[in-house]
């Protein structure tokens, strides 16, 4: 593509983007229509060479066309995602019932910019619906909680039925007809409850429904009850944490003391071409070390106390060497009153741990008759016979962790070099996910458990039509900027004027050592600003005399600092550590309302004209300014909003959670609206936990006030993205969160136009451009390729949208579900939006996977949690990315 300069891109026509002669040639002028369907002349013009997508060959790979579905079969209403265990995960607010309906989410999704390619998805036809089925509901008295004697109970009371019986392990059964032609059966069945005694169960089944051949709610969950039953009948498949893994074709990765076990990341979608199964290649991380080899290498740490080795392996998976089948179980906590050797009654008999598992197993282990402190798991569904909840122990030198701790996530070499073993590229992406296709319809265990029920599956990966759309015009302080065909990315220079240079006309450094290296890198600072055009007035010094701790950083900026009352604060650190980053941001943000930028020693001693040109470009940006922009083509006043929630942090506050609101404020996007509140713990939907916090009623009302303070004019049109949901809370969003934001509109009485998407971007689906010349070989799409057609939901509008560029492993694009939309906006003025938005984060040259305000939103969201501990910034700081 040939990316148009600024002055020239009037218009997004269809006509506009020819195909140029030879390498890095084409593209072509806009017109001078509005908006992005009209205008486009049949220009050309020379682009910058860019680089096409790297294909690579795939073998034996079969591709299939959408199915020819009858769409008038579809379901009428949304069909959200399913456990394979056969639950649905919707939900909905204060008991609600779930219906699956969003009356208001606008047309479809479907655009016609850009240029037609050819891409192919990880995902596969499947027939649901050959084949009609009767539903039963099942109970037990007295009630039985563990779902292996639940399956015992019903195997045992219908051995005799004569027919194939599916059950999900909790209160429902599946059979093709009449149980014996009845619709209601009561039998008692014999359980063993542990030794010699047993208990009498009655098992009541009374039939509920007689569910037809047709694709709807209760066909997908009846499937996803017998998927997994297929998947955890084949013997070389482990579940682990509720997914599976082939641990017999683990790659061995022996530097780290692990291996990596492939598994399958399976999801059912009803598209508009049908059901078809989403199916991603998953890596389990097992270590190869055990649980005490990993505790004692804690223990000869200085200062290592049993807390530590409380916090770093509790809640984490662990798995049993001697258990076979492998399974897996999550500790709770370390019993240090306990060991290895401490005996416990069996059957009446006391016996040590240790002896315990060398009776039961044949375990030979050097280290069981070490004094090991005991692992200690608590079950959430079996219970003892005092009717607490069972407690089971295990010994350390036995279990293999699963999964990674804090201090390896934090290993940077460690991360890398796994990364490398599982970002898999295209091609072998494909080839993998194939063949385990392959290799499960093959597996007779596998088809057992659907072929009686007439499931059909093929392992042909769907062939569909894609778009890529045109690049966007973008300019800086000077002149158009040339964007990287094939990456979307561009270069900074330091003489790179910036679009909107700010003034540090009273700005202060905060440092541990005026050395010559600080001073050198001040020099830089204002060459620097001479080519981007910032004004920097000579800055006041402040220095701890050497001191880096945190409480010296806090004196002075108290007694010195806080007193000049600078604009901007630079502040110098000798490496990147919590303290006193946390320390001084919360005190500069919360209570003195000053924008800061930090730096390490270590970071500017090294090309200091490089990283001068970065810092300061970050500063320009929290001080009011912007680097570039593009042109987004509103035909109206237009305000665009992030939405998103962070879990994680250390708040000092009832609750956990913090949800974050951020609006653009005028029309290039470079001015934003940057508000936070507190919500309940682990809670999505974005309601304050307090009555005394802003909630998105008066956020939205704030923004527009804001934004007509701004422009003279309060906006007519608001688009909102929304993270930090899932597919099961849409209808919770819906109904809470849009209703909130229409109230605030209305009480401002003002007639803005309502947009709202759900941004998702921890999705299975991922889809690879088809060389053109070679259907054979495959290669990540380039930035910009949009799917809305085929795969997209048949109820809600939606669309996926890959914006980034990716140099390892495989693209994951994002999916945008309208859920409302009372606009007159069409499908190709939403897409263009969302892909020109995705190039105005400040923090990176290059597009970013979702438009720039709303990983503005996520950025506030976890800077406030985990650095302000909850708390807001000052009111001097909303109008400023200071979190950037």
């Amino acid at each position: 593509f040939f990316d148009l300069t600024f002055s020239s891109m009037k218009g997004y026509g269809k006509e506009g983007y020819g195909k140029g002669k030879g390498k890095g040639e084409g593209g072509g002028g806009g017109g001078k229509g509005k908006g992005f369907d009209k205008g486009g002349g049949k220009g050309g013009g020379k682009g910058k060479g860019g680089r096409a997508p790297q294909f690579q060959a795939v073998r034996d790979i079969t591709y299939a066309g959408p199915p020819g579905f009858n769409r008038d079969t579809l379901p009428s209403n949304f069909v959200g995602p399913i456990t394979w265990s056969g639950k649905s995960t919707e939900r909905s607010r204060d008991g609600e019932e779930v219906t699956g309906e969003f009356p208001n989410r606008g047309p479809d999704c479907k655009g016609t910019i850009g240029d037609k390619v050819e891409v192919v998805v990880n995902m596969s036809p499947v027939d649901l619906t050959s084949q009609q089925r009767n539903q039963y509901r099942v109970d037990f008295e007295p009630e039985v909680e563990l779902r292996r004697r639940r399956s015992y109970l019903v195997q045992e009371c219908l051995k005799e039925c004569g027919q194939p019986i599916s059950y999900d392990g909790d209160h429902l059964v599946y059979a093709a007809n009449l149980i014996n032609g009845k619709k209601e059966i009561v039998q008692p069945v014999q359980l063993s409850v542990g030794g010699d005694e047993t208990q009498l169960i009655q098992v009541k089944l009374k039939w509920t429904a007689h569910q037809k051949a047709a694709l709807n709610k209760q066909t997908v969950m009846f499937f996803c009850t017998q998927f997994k039953a297929a998947m955890g009948a084949q013997k070389d498949r482990v579940c682990i944490g509720g997914d599976y893994f082939n641990l017999n074709q683990a790659e061995q990765v022996s530097e780290h003391m692990c291996q990596l076990a492939p598994g399958l990341d399976c999801t059912i979608y009803t598209t508009q071409c049908g059901p078809v199964l989403n199916t991603d290649l998953m890596f389990k991380h097992i270590r190869t070390d055990t649980v005490w080899d990993l505790m004692q290498q804690m223990q000869r740490r200085p200062n290592c106390s049993n807390q530590q080795l409380i916090n770093t392996f509790t809640h984490k998976v662990v798995m049993p060497s001697y258990w076979d089948p492998k399974k897996s179980v999550i500790i709770d906590n370390i019993r240090f009153d306990l060991s290895s050797t401490d005996k416990f009654n069996c059957k009446g008999e006391m016996i040590s741990y240790a002896d315990y598992i060398k009776k039961k197993y044949g375990v030979q282990n050097h280290d069981l008759n070490k004094k090991q402190p005991m692992l200690e798991s608590t079950s959430r569904t079996e219970r003892d016979r005092d009717g607490n909840f069972k407690v089971t122990h295990f010994i350390p030198s036995l279990c293999h962790l699963t999964g990674s701790t804090d201090e390896m996530k934090a290993d940077t070499y460690r991360c890398r070099e796994l990364i490398k073993k599982t970002a898999v590229r295209p091609a072998e992406r494909i080839q993998k996910i194939q063949q385990n296709i392959r290799e499960m319809l093959g597996n007779r265990d596998f088809a057992a458990k659907l072929q009686p029920w007439g499931i059909r599956m093929t392992p042909d990966l769907l062939r569909i039509q894609a778009r890529r759309l045109p690049s966007p015009a973008m300019r800086n302080g000077q002149s158009p900027i040339q964007i990287k065909d094939g990456s979307e990315s561009w270069d900074i220079k330091f003489e790179w004027p910036q679009l909107v240079p700010a003034k540090f006309s009273k700005w202060a450094i905060l440092t541990y050592n005026q050395n010559e290296e600080l001073r050198y890198f001040i020099d830089q600072l204002f060459r620097v600003g001479r080519d981007l055009k910032v004004t920097l007035e000579t800055p006041k010094i402040f220095d701890t005399k050497g001191d880096n701790r945190p409480k010296a950083y806090m004196d002075v900026l108290k007694s010195q600092v806080a007193k000049l009352e600078p604009d901007f604060l630079m502040v110098v650190v000798p490496r990147n550590t919590d303290e006193p980053y946390k320390s001084v941001k919360k005190f500069l943000g919360h209570e003195a309302g000053i924008p800061s930028q930090f730096v390490t020693h270590q970071n500017i001693s090294k090309d200091p004209l490089l990283k001068a040109t970065k810092v300061l470009v970050q500063m320009n940006c929290k001080a009011g300014g912007a680097p570039w922009t593009v042109d987004l083509k509103f035909a109206e006043p237009t305000m665009i909003v992030g939405l998103d929630v962070h879990h994680g942090g250390d708040l000092e506050h009832k609750g956990g959670s913090v949800a974050a609101f951020v609006a653009t404020m005028n029309k290039e996007c470079t001015k934003y609206y940057s508000r936070t509140f507190v919500v309940k713990a682990r809670q999505q939907i974005l309601e304050p936990n307090t009555s005394d916090q802003p909630g998105l009623k008066k956020l939205i009302k704030e923004a527009m006030e804001q934004f007509k303070k701004a422009n003279k004019v309060a906006p007519t049109q608001i688009i909102v993205y929304r993270d930090g949901g899932s597919e099961g809370e849409l209808e919770e969003i819906y109904k809470y969160e849009t209703k909130q934001l229409l109230q605030g509109i209305k009480e401002l009485e003002c007639k803005a136009k309502l947009t709202f998407f759900v941004v998702l971007k921890k999705i299975r689906t991922r889809y690879f451009m088809l060389n053109p010349n070679n259907d054979k070989e495959v290669g990540n799409p380039y930035p910009g390729t949009v799917v809305d057609t085929a795969i997209t939901n048949n109820y809600i509008p939606e669309f996926y949208l890959v914006c980034q560029h990716v140099n390892q492993g495989s693209a994951t694009p994002t999916k945008y579900q309208k859920i409302y939309d009372d606009s007159s906006l069409n499908a190709n003025t939403l897409q263009m939006y969302t892909w020109c938005a995705a190039h105005l984060y400040y923090n990176w040259n290059g597009t970013i996977r979702t438009p720039a305000v709303l990983k503005y939103a996520s950025t506030l969201a976890k800077f406030t949690g985990q650095y302000l501990r909850g708390k807001e910034v000052s009111a001097k700081l909303h109008g400023r990315l200071h979190y950037l």
